[in-house]
């Protein structure tokens, strides 16, 4: 339904300026309007907003429910100035919009100020809105997630349409490779000297990257190393990543990327240092798991089409996931997020708000 409150929320949201590591102002927000909507609200030890709410007549005895989004945006995000036209909403195209992810607030907001009325049944409801998921889902990774009753939870930070559930989303290895060779006058003695530079070059030749398969990809994003062109460079560090879904398929291209690394290191009498952690791990959520079906219900209700989606994105769903939560990330319908002409439609916003709204009225 078209409620005016929900551009009214969104509106006034994307105009508090929140880059990663600058969401003390949107905090202090959520916590005032959430206190307002009937919520025990607080910002924990590290600035992410938690809270909770009791659930209504015959909703008070079911399992709560953690809904949760993320406060900060990508950069440029300082003084974004929204408009409306057509239908749109867009920033004035000097900043990104913000819809990443505060159209995910807003429908958080608008469901529980719905949902909140006495003598309305409805479930309880635990909250958990992060900073710095845009810079390495670093809100969520230091909650402690072991405050919250939940064991489900709905995250809504999904790019993809209004009706959309990520069903598959990768885990993601990191990658960090020092090659240390041996540094030497270019010029008067480059045979002396060992090119970790090279050494890397030789390493990446034929490594495979891009997309491995339907479900696994693998990047180097970072090369740093050198220190003159008159010096034949002793150190190089890469950074990396390979993300997947299937850990045998992760594990094997991790494998080969270290492998790749190692021959071409002993091969020129260099030495290679690899560091491998685990950003975040995979969802793998089965059609069939009962969060799956209160949300597709929910869905159906206010009359939109859920579907099942696999991504090839991480996002705070994979540290809850990782953390034993069953969590279904929702699309919300936002188009060319982290661009200047980042978008989003007044009518998925209202739609996003009627499905958490549905989904906190329905009791099973």
């Amino acid at each position: 339904m078209f409620d005016p409150t929900v551009l009214e929320t969104f509106l006034a949201l994307v105009e508090i300026d929140s880059p990663s590591g600058e969401e003390a102002a949107i905090a202090a927000d959520l916590v005032t309007r959430l206190k307002a909507l009937g919520c025990d609200a607080w910002t924990d030890a590290h600035g992410n907003v938690v809270g909770r709410r009791a659930g209504r007549g015959a909703g008070a005895s079911l399992p709560p429910l953690l809904l949760s989004a993320h406060m900060d945006t990508v950069v440029p995000g300082h003084g974004v100035k929204a408009h409306v036209a057509d239908g749109i909403v867009r920033s004035d195209g000097s900043t990104i919009l913000g819809a990443d992810d505060k159209a995910g607030l807003t429908a958080i907001l608008v469901a529980l100020a719905r949902t909140g009325n006495d003598g309305e049944a409805s479930r309880p409801v635990e909250l958990a809105l992060t900073i710095q998921e845009e810079t390495g889902l670093t809100g969520a990774k230091l909650m402690d997630h072991r405050q919250f009753e939940a064991r489900e939870a709905i995250v809504i930070d999904s790019a993809g349409p209004v009706g959309a559930i990520v069903g598959q989303g990768p885990a993601q290895e990191s990658l960090v490779v020092e090659i240390q060779g041996t540094a030497s006058h270019a010029g008067v003695a480059p045979e002396a000297g060992v090119s970790a530079i090279v050494v890397a070059a030789r390493a990446i030749n034929g490594m495979r990257l891009g997309r491995i398969d339907a479900t696994t990809t693998a990047n180097l994003g970072t090369i740093q190393g050198g220190m003159a062109t008159n010096i034949v460079p002793p150190t190089v560090v890469i950074r990396g990543e390979a993300r997947g879904i299937y850990p045998s398929a992760l594990a094997s291209q991790v494998a080969h990327m270290r492998e790749r690394f190692e021959a071409a290191a002993a091969e020129a009498g260099a030495t290679v240092d690899i560091t491998v952690t685990r950003s975040y791990d995979a969802i793998d959520l089965d059609e069939g798991t009962p969060l799956v079906q209160l949300v597709q219900r929910a869905m159906r209700s206010v009359d939109v089409a859920p579907q099942m989606i696999t991504t090839g994105g991480g996002s705070d769903a994979n540290v809850m996931a990782g953390r034993g939560f069953t969590v279904a990330n929702l699309g919300f319908g936002v188009v060319g997020p982290h661009a200047l002409d980042e978008h989003i439609a007044v009518a998925d916003l209202n739609r996003i708000a009627d499905v958490v709204t549905a989904i906190l009225g329905d009791l099973g």
